[in-house]
Formats: structure tokens, sequence, C-alpha cells
């Protein structure tokens, strides 16, 4: 009977420790490779914003990486455009990062950023 309740406590133990993986990225280099001095008080912040897309990964392999990316961004500008602000004359993203998190059975990209307007 004890050897009975051992074994079964180490094989819990077990299949705890041995759970599924769950990666997670982060990436906040510069996309436009634009630099812009914000040293003056030349610009006015619009907001930040954010946009997702989650994915099963059967249909997300590394050829489809950049498309999911694309849709994240497409949402991003989509949930300003509900707020009324809108990508056009001289108003650009700033400050943006894109986080990817990845397990066994779906993959989630984020991409928040902030929307500025130069203003001289």
């Amino acid at each position: 009977m004890k050897y009975t309740t051992k074994f079964l406590c180490a094989i819990g133990v077990v299949s705890l420790l041995a759970s599924c993986a769950t990666s997670y990225e982060i990436s906040s280099s510069s996309i436009n490779q634009t630099h812009v001095e914000l040293t003056s008080a030349n610009f006015n912040n619009l907001g930040s914003y954010s946009g997702n897309v989650t994915e099963k990964k059967m249909k997300a392999g590394i050829k489809n990486m950049e498309g999911i990316i694309s849709r994240a961004k497409k949402d991003l500008i989509e949930n300003a455009r509900k707020d009324g602000v809108e990508l056009t004359g001289s108003r650009t993203l700033t400050n943006v990062s894109v986080d990817v998190m990845k397990n066994w059975r779906r993959m989630t990209v984020t991409i928040s950023a902030e929307i500025i307007e130069f203003t001289k």
C-alpha cells in the first residue's frame, strides 16, 4: 500500500512538471529605421493603441509569421480609427513593440504603439 501511494504521488509530480511549454518573444526595435528628435514640444500624443491576432498553430507556420504580424498591425490601425485617429499627414507610429506568444496549440501576436502628430 505504501509503495502504491508513493508511486502514484511520483506519477502526479512528473505529470505536473512535464506540462506543455509556452514561449514568449518580444521585439521593440525600430521598424521604420527613421531617426526623429523629440526633444522639443513639436508633437502631440494622440494615444496608445494595440492590436492582436490569435491563430491556431496548424495555420501559422514560419511562412505565415509575417502575415500574422501584418494583421495585428491592421487591427491596431482599426482600433485607432474607431477612436477617430487615422494615420494621415504628419502622424506616425512610435514606440512600437511586437509580442509573440506561442505554445503547441496556438500563436498570439500583439502590437502596441503610440500615435503622434507633428505640429511644426
